[in-house]
Formats: C-alpha cells, structure tokens, sequence
C-alpha cells in the first residue's frame, strides 16, 4: 500500500513539474509593429527569461530580441519571415532550447 502511494505521488509530482515547466517557456502576444525585419510584440507578461540580446523561437525560427520595454519585445527576423508577420496577428515566442540550426 505504501508502495502504490508512493508512486502516485511521484507521478503526480512529475506531471505538476512538466506542466509549471512548459507553462513558463512559452508566452503569446500581438504584434504591434513591423518595421522592416523588426517585428514588435506587446504581450500581457514577458518572462524573465526574455532578455536583450538572447534568441527565441518564433515561426519555425530564432529572433533575436532587440529589446524588452514593459510589455513590449522587438525582435529581429530574417527578412522573409518579418514580411509574413501582420500587425494585430497573434504571435507565440517561446524560450530557445539551443539547439535548433542556425544556418550557414
């Protein structure tokens, strides 16, 4: 029996971990400007994990953050995926793991 207890509240710990972790690596926001390669995204609460200067993930890709101003982050798109950008769109950053590719 305390065997059994045991191991429920370890899944149970786990699952709350999983859940907190993924919770916090992600935010979403709506783009207020798109100047050239720069698109700006003003959002409820930005991290702490977003910092000038870090990468991001956002639409398959690793903006740069320009800057970070209350709710507001400018990032730093290639050229191609800024001119898909629409202000008033949604947009999802999430925290870059390091390891996607970074091209040539």
């Amino acid at each position: 029996m305390k065997k059994i207890m045991m191991s429920i509240a370890a899944a149970l710990v786990a699952v709350s971990m999983a859940t907190v972790a993924f919770a916090s690596g992600s935010f979403s926001g709506k783009v207020t400007k798109v100047d050239g390669a720069k698109v700006t995204v003003k959002a409820d609460k930005i991290p702490a994990w977003v910092k000038k200067g870090g990468s991001v993930s956002a639409m398959g890709g690793s903006p740069k953050v320009l800057d970070v101003k209350g709710h507001e982050v400018t990032l730093r798109f290639g050229k191609a995926k800024a001119d898909k950008v629409k202000v008033d769109s949604s947009l999802t950053v999430t925290e870059a793991s390091g390891d996607e590719l970074q091209g040539c």
